[in-house]
């Protein structure tokens, strides 16, 4: 009985450690990659100096081109948006550019529009692509102030990493095998950051009326993500994507906001109600860029 019970525990400590080795060089291999935005911003970005930066969930990802902002302006621009996330991800996105030592004159933040009115927070579909930063104290820090099995499951991976590996493994371990054939990849984004849904989802047709909706600006991470700014000598912008059929309201709100909620007439530009497609991304970037551009204090 004895030979079978050390037989058994020889087995099992085999396989954690097997397992740790395996999930410690998956993360490992991710954090080589460009595979998602935390490591592209860590590993496929040379630059340190930009004019602004865009931070937002799919919203800013796909109304906001950089690369058609910068041709109009003749600026620098970054998009860091990740689809599926939240005000607390995009405070955390942030963090982690000024962890890389990278600089930015603007903070161009653009969420879901409706997150701008989360008062409760819970933990993001894409919040596992900063697991292989997991053992960072600002990221441990983000992770341990959700609850939850899964918040749970990555603020322990920072010292078991088997844990978020096994848990998120098609999303992890899979793009982790194809970092290492493929280091330079990226996950639906191009090299400046930017991504677009197909040219049509609505046929063409006017936008007549919109419905007015109230955004009031109470989610707490606006102030985070404020005071890190004012730290750091960067100008927050709030930015309203396109809707479409419906107005924000903004009320006074005591920040900076450029609005777009009403900008686009017709359902041809847009993939569904909240998000543009490649066309309307086009149309919105370069009036984006107009009304940014008193901001540069460029004539």
């Amino acid at each position: 009985m004895l030979k079978f019970l050390k037989k058994v525990g020889f087995i099992v400590i085999g396989f954690l450690l097997l397992s740790y080795l395996i999930s410690h060089a998956s993360l490992w291999s991710l954090r080589q990659s460009q595979f998602y935005k935390p490591t592209f911003l860590t590993n496929g970005v040379p630059q340190t100096q930009f004019d602004y930066i865009v931070l937002g969930a799919s919203t800013g990802l796909t109304t906001l081109n950089t690369q058609t902002i910068d041709s109009v302006l003749h600026t620098t621009g970054l998009n860091l948006s990740v689809d599926d996330t939240s005000l607390p991800n995009q405070y955390l996105m942030l963090q982690h550019f000024i962890a890389t030592g990278k600089r930015t004159d603007f903070c161009i933040l653009a969420p879901n529009p409706k997150n701008y009115n989360t008062l409760e927070h819970t933990l993001s579909d894409n919040d596992y692509r900063f697991l292989m930063y997991a053992h960072r104290p600002y990221v441990h820090d983000y992770y341990s102030q959700f609850k939850g099995t899964r918040a749970a499951i990555l603020q322990y991976s920072s010292w078991m990493p088997t844990l978020g590996v096994s848990y998120y493994n098609a999303e992890v371990f899979y793009p982790s095998l194809l970092s290492l054939l493929q280091p330079n990849k990226h996950n639906r984004f191009d090299d400046l950051g930017n991504y677009s849904y197909p040219d049509r989802a609505f046929v063409d047709a006017p936008i007549s009326q919109f419905q007015d909706t109230d955004l009031t600006f109470k989610n707490s991470y606006l102030e985070k993500i404020k005071a890190l700014c004012d730290l750091h000598g960067i100008t927050m912008i709030c930015y309203i994507s396109p809707m479409k059929g419906l107005k924000a309201d903004v009320g006074s709100a005591d920040y900076t906001i450029i609005n777009h909620s009403d900008l686009l007439k017709n359902s041809g530009y847009f993939h569904d109600g909240i998000h543009v497609n490649t066309i309307g991304r086009a149309q919105a970037s370069v009036v984006f860029a107009r009304d940014f551009k008193s901001y540069l204090g460029i004539n």
